[in-house]
């Protein structure tokens, strides 16, 4: 049988040729593994999401109750199926759009700085990761200077992109995958960044609690349900071969070791700068949006299930900060104008873009506070350009995000005493807090908008702490963060249901 996968919007056009046994049927997620690409399934193969469509030239395979579900006849017809759900039986040829393959962009340096020449017998790497997301930085031990980084789409996405996905697939036997997935990745990241025979001598490593745990291969069985009792909270150290290895310790199950690296690093440079006491709110915005307010002397954390729209996934709109991505948008007189990471041709919305667009449509009136389209784009959704649209379900998706991570703002708020005049920075930091409008985020009600002039985007603090770490380690000022931490619970609270349901607008 042979099985041709053309990317869509690659140029020169590609065609990746896998040849089975006749007879034999596979699934599309099997054969992109085969031909060594990831095919990003947002809700990890059980078509909850529908949002992986791929296209049959021809040998389209049957039609499930998954693409009756998801698509229309006429895109049935047209030989569009549900990706995570084909079995592929016979002869066919593929057409996948690029956003649902595509590897995630490095953010921070030039290229230029990436080829820069190496002396490979002082360097540590520091290590973030990610749900989604895999980054490296090499730094230079005697002078903190960073010399490369890269990011890497995490080979675990095939299991789903929220963690609870993770650790259901865990449980079910397939632990040794999803450790070897990670160990596989990172080992193709240090070849990136040092090349073929690299050699570290220190190696931290931060990531949230289950991605730790999966990556330690340590049970999660007491993550998957309530009161969520992780295996082990502390930081792990070891030595393996020349290297030192430090595995930042977490707070909580949903409160990980990247932000306590986060933390770590706010607080050396606080401390630096004599600015120790100054309270602060710092939002790591993803699938789960971590929280935490520092009143001067505790740290009040949380983590609102914010779902994956604000990454771009889910949503039919939607992409992850890939080259193509529209990244920024701006609606004036009925003219949109965007912006795309790289300059290459739209295929999508990430984040910021998404979070742009929806706070220009309802700044022109388009969307009402509910999030209801004008009649006129109710049915299809309001057209970013000729193929992409975001339809109303895009938006109520938004909305439930937004109205998470306000709420949880609102609990530690309360849980503090603290009033937002009494806040002196907001900190964001992760993909999104990198490129978000402020000003955005606080028109749809992302943010407070008294918090707009204290905003400060920090990047990846997971990468940042663990850098700080190397160069600066102090384990007693991790557990003084940590000693310091009080969880304040939000599922669990009917409080914040009543804060949610007030939330649910613009």
């Amino acid at each position: 049988m042979e099985i041709k996968v053309v990317i869509e919007d690659v140029t020169p056009e590609e065609e990746h040729i896998l040849m089975t046994k006749p007879g034999e049927s596979i699934t599309f997620a099997e054969a992109m593994d085969l031909l060594g690409m990831k095919f990003y399934r947002p809700c990890g193969g059980i078509g909850k999401c529908m949002s992986c469509a791929i296209r049959f030239v021809y040998g389209a395979p049957e039609i499930t109750y998954e693409d009756e579900r998801a698509l229309d006849f006429s895109d049935i017809r047209n030989g569009w199926r549900v990706g995570c759900k084909c079995v592929i039986t016979h002869d066919c040829k593929i057409q996948v759009p690029k956003r649902l393959v595509s590897e995630i962009t490095s953010i921070g340096m030039s290229s230029a700085e990436n080829d820069m020449p190496l002396d490979k017998t002082n360097i540590a790497i520091a290590v973030d990761v990610g749900t989604t997301t895999l980054a490296a930085t090499a730094v230079e031990l005697n002078t903190g200077k960073v010399l490369r980084q890269h990011t890497w789409t995490n080979g675990q996405l095939k299991y789903g992109a929220d963690v609870m996905s993770r650790i259901k697939a865990s449980i079910d036997g397939h632990g040794d995958e999803l450790q070897q997935l990670v160990i596989n990745d990172l080992m193709s990241l240090g070849t990136k960044i040092l090349g073929e025979d690299f050699l570290t001598h220190k190696v931290v490593v931060s990531g949230n609690t289950v991605m730790t745990h999966l990556f330690l291969k340590y049970p999660v069985d007491g993550m998957a349900k309530y009161p969520f009792v992780p295996y082990t909270l502390d930081a792990v150290k070891f030595r393996e071969t020349s290297r030192d290895i430090f595995f930042m310790p977490s707070i909580s199950a949903f409160v990980g070791g990247d932000i306590v690296a986060g933390l770590y690093y706010i607080k050396q440079q606080a401390k630096k700068h004599n600015r120790e006491k100054e309270t602060f709110l710092f939002v790591d915005m993803g699938t789960n949006a971590e929280i935490v307010l520092f009143d001067g002397e505790k740290y009040y954390c949380s983590s609102a299930s914010a779902g994956p729209a604000l990454e771009g996934a889910s949503l039919s709109c939607g992409v992850a900060s890939v080259r193509g991505a529209i990244n920024h948008v701006s609606l004036q007189d009925g003219v949109l104008k965007y912006t795309t990471i790289g300059g290459e041709e739209p295929i999508g919305l990430c984040g910021s873009g998404v979070i742009d667009m929806v706070h220009e449509l309802r700044r022109n009136n388009i969307i009402d506070e509910g999030g209801l389209l004008l009649e006129e784009y109710a049915d299809a959704g309001y057209p970013v350009t000729d193929k992409i649209l975001m339809t109303g379900e895009d938006i109520q998706q938004v909305i439930l995000a937004k109205a998470a991570i306000v709420s949880g703002i609102q609990m530690l708020l309360e849980a503090s005493k603290l009033g937002l005049e009494s806040i002196d920075h907001l900190y964001v930091s992760g993909g999104l807090g990198a490129s978000i409008s402020i000003w955005a985020a606080a028109g749809i009600g992302l943010v407070p908008k008294e918090l707009v002039s204290k905003f400060e985007s920090l990047g990846n603090t997971s990468l940042l702490g663990d850098i700080e770490f190397i160069l600066d380690p102090s384990e007693e000022a991790l557990q003084s963060i940590r000693d310091n931490s009080r969880i304040v619970m939000l599922a669990t609270t009917p409080h914040f249901e009543e804060l949610f349901l007030e939330n649910l607008h613009l």
